[in-house]
């Protein structure tokens, strides 16, 4: 986040602040050899629409991937506008933030977690996946009624 915003004032010239100011440059680099961003001639560096989305996509994708062989259940990345239900059955903590562990019968996702889901825990969940976020709806969802 602070390489795409550029938010280097805070950091002290020397000691840790100097650490910190030579791992982002070494960031930079890696985002400019993995296509993520670009130099200009002047040495302006411009970073790819929606990076933060798309590096957080990434590391909720490989993240996934690796729970999915301890799981024994497929991995299945939840997309924007979609609905997921399942039994909530634990957290992951990423660098991009906390993610709800949602599993159905046949496969499990992991959402944007939200304090209010944690009452929930090992029970069915409903929620709609908007904009890095969920919309929870918690409750008793009800059929038809006759």
């Amino acid at each position: 986040r602070r390489l795409v915003h550029g938010e280097t004032a805070d950091l002290a010239p020397t000691g840790f602040g100097q650490q910190v100011r030579e791992a982002m440059d070494q960031r930079r680099e890696h985002h400019i050899e993995q296509r993520d961003a670009t130099r200009n001639r002047d040495g302006r560096i411009f970073y790819r629409r929606n990076l933060l989305a798309t590096l957080r996509e990434r590391e909720v994708a490989r993240a996934g991937a690796e729970m999915a062989e301890g799981k024994a259940l497929p991995f299945r990345a939840a997309k924007d506008g979609e609905s997921v239900s399942g039994k909530f059955t634990g957290t992951v903590h990423l660098s991009s933030g906390k993610f709800a562990v949602v599993e159905k019968s046949h496969e499990f996702t992991l959402v944007p977690w939200r304090p209010i889901i944690d009452r929930q825990l090992g029970r069915e969940v409903m929620g709609i996946v908007q904009g890095g976020s969920v919309s929870w709806q918690l409750g008793r969802q009800r059929g038809l009624e006759r």
